[in-house]
């Protein structure tokens, strides 16, 4: 204690030297639930921009199918198309995209031609194309494992 310091001055100051880490130690205890949210927060927004990106690409797909064997396309330029259409840079990489495409009618059922083998696009104006699109999420932290997106469309319409 200094000679201008009364004894309540020195109490005080000796109080804080406790306190002292307490900032240190609530930073400790609450870094590990920021950093999670952030995590949460960046994987969220990675599958929801996926998502839109398959939805996108099989739009896309699904439209190239409507217009079928008239229009010109046949399966291959389906799910050429639908492949072209995934540029989003969250689904770039190594991964398998699996396209699967056929023509139902207004009762969900596949429509099947004189062989046995089920149309993928379609051949004339009856029915509905549709494409599904499944791909693999290499997620952060959580997540699915494999987003999909689905896309019907009227035949020639």
């Amino acid at each position: 204690m200094t000679a201008r310091e009364t004894p309540a001055t020195a109490r005080r100051r000796h109080k804080g030297h406790f306190d002292r880490g307490a900032a240190a130690v609530e930073m400790a205890l609450v870094m590990p639930l920021l950093i999670a949210m952030i995590i949460g927060i960046i994987d969220f927004s990675r599958i929801f921009n996926g998502e839109i990106q398959l939805s996108q690409a099989a739009r896309e797909g699904a439209r190239v199918a409507a217009l079928g064997t008239p229009g010109g396309f046949n399966a291959a330029a389906v799910r050429n198309r639908t492949e072209a259409a995934l540029t989003n840079p969250a689904l770039q990489g190594a991964a398998t995209v699996t396209t699967t495409m056929r023509v139902v009618d207004s009762a969900g059922t596949t429509l099947v031609d004189s062989t046995g083998t089920p149309f993928v696009i379609c051949t004339g104006s009856t029915g509905f194309a549709e494409v599904t699109v499944r791909i693999p999420y290499q997620k952060i932290w959580w997540g699915p494992v494999d987003l999909t997106q689905k896309a019907v469309m009227r035949c020639a319409g």
